[in-house]
């Protein structure tokens, strides 16, 4: 399979952004496997214009469809993971700055700290009493179905846990932990034993009114998208199959990587929701047979949701096979076997080869088993006659746009 010599450079594109570019909406809340907003960028800029619809089919935090809403384009996002439509949702339907100010303003007042003894052990090993207090109270009166709320909620899931020390600015509501990922219940029980950590004394209020601050909430007149929550292998609502997208631009799971929802009990506590029924959601499977049955399905659904003169780009990486320490390029696997059948034509194949610093499994060190620093972006076209746009210039001398 021949990569377009075109193609070869475009990866210097987002190599040339600053390593924090991106608007501060992108920083909401950390998320597992998030490719930088620059990645998305090109690709919008590249394959659609303003008032296009960009779609991405595995959401997760909502990195493309927003950006797409920043480009004067309608991102549309869905996942079935309910923290990953929350993230999408509280960013391309965002309320305005003065709604989000007044229901703080309401929630601090009606918000007294509410008796957390019937809360899990494992949730209260992790913060203090008054933090709890406030947790227990804004568990029960946060209803996500109204767009102010759940973006409070996605403001508070943000700062759930952070690393901390004493004496130096909190970041996070908990005892010393990563932002991105919740340990095992177990390892910080034990962690907090060996250390004998104490969580920070803090108001829940006073830092989500600090984070928001810095989040830049667009006005009124930005372009505004949606989510939904929704299985990858079925249909896209009416909203898309009546007014296809341009581009789809998404990044399908890899082969048995990550358990989202295990690696994220703790904001699915404060979401009412059970981890292991999360984790049985979503596909993970070290089988190639069933990983490519199952891109099959979803390319299946996504093809009425381009249009005729439209694009889909998979974001895919290789991966090792920890038994046999050989490496698959998974993204040739899925186009001979998951789009090309479905009569998909190949435009380009994008090679991004990553220092091993960017990638999420550096975490697990000498464990890190399947990731490796290569990702490869599919693009391809329902309409063989259909060119692949010349890409101009891009100015990255800006942080927030």
């Amino acid at each position: 399979m021949m990569m377009l010599p075109s193609l070869n450079n475009l990866p210097d594109h987002w190599r040339r952004a600053p390593s924090r570019w991106g608007h501060p909406l992108h920083s909401l809340c950390p998320y597992f496997t998030m490719f930088p907003p620059k990645i998305p960028h090109v690709f919008i800029k590249w394959l659609t214009e303003p008032g296009d619809i960009v779609y991405d089919p595995f959401s997760g935090c909502g990195t493309a469809p927003l950006e797409a809403c920043r480009m004067g384009r309608i991102g549309f996002g869905s996942d079935t993971n309910p923290l990953a439509y929350l993230l999408t949702a509280a960013k391309v339907d965002a309320p305005n700055p003065e709604q989000v100010r007044n229901r703080l303003k309401k929630l601090r007042t009606k918000c007294i700290p509410m008796n957390s003894k019937t809360t899990s052990d494992d949730i209260r090993m992790l913060y203090s009493k008054k933090v709890l207090g406030q947790f227990t109270c804004l568990r029960k009166n946060l209803d996500i179905s109204r767009r102010d709320d759940r973006f409070i909620m996605a403001l508070l899931l943000g700062v759930i846990h952070a690393n901390y020390e004493p004496g130096r600015p909190v970041q996070g509501l908990s005892i010393n932990m990563p932002r991105t990922l919740s340990m095992s219940p177990g390892y910080v029980r034990r962690y907090i034993d060996k250390k004998a950590l104490m969580p920070p004394e803090i108001d829940v209020f006073d830092l989500l009114e600090k984070k928001f601050n810095r989040m830049q909430l667009p006005s009124t007149s930005s372009t505004r998208g949606d989510a939904w929550s929704q299985d990858a292998r079925e249909p896209a609502q009416s909203m898309i199959d009546n007014n296809p997208a341009k581009l789809v631009f998404t990044s399908p799971p890899y082969l048995n990587l990550i358990k989202y929802g295990d690696y994220n009990w703790i904001r699915l506590w404060m979401l009412k929701k059970d981890p292991k029924s999360v984790d049985q959601l979503l596909v993970a499977t070290g089988s190639l047979l069933r990983y490519l049955d199952f891109m099959k399905s979803v390319i299946s659904a996504i093809t009425s949701s381009v249009r005729e003169d439209g694009y889909l780009c998979l974001m895919i990486g290789d991966v090792r096979k920890r038994e046999t320490g050989k490496i698959i390029n998974l993204a040739e696997c899925v186009w001979k076997e998951a789009t090309q059948c479905l009569g998909w034509k190949l435009k380009g194949i994008v090679v991004d080869r990553l220092p091993t610093q960017q990638k999420v499994s550096r975490i697990w060190r000498d464990s890190r088993g399947d990731a490796t620093k290569i990702d490869r972006i599919l693009i391809l076209s329902r309409n063989s006659s259909n060119p692949l746009p010349p890409l101009g210039p891009i100015q990255w001398a800006y942080s927030t746009a």
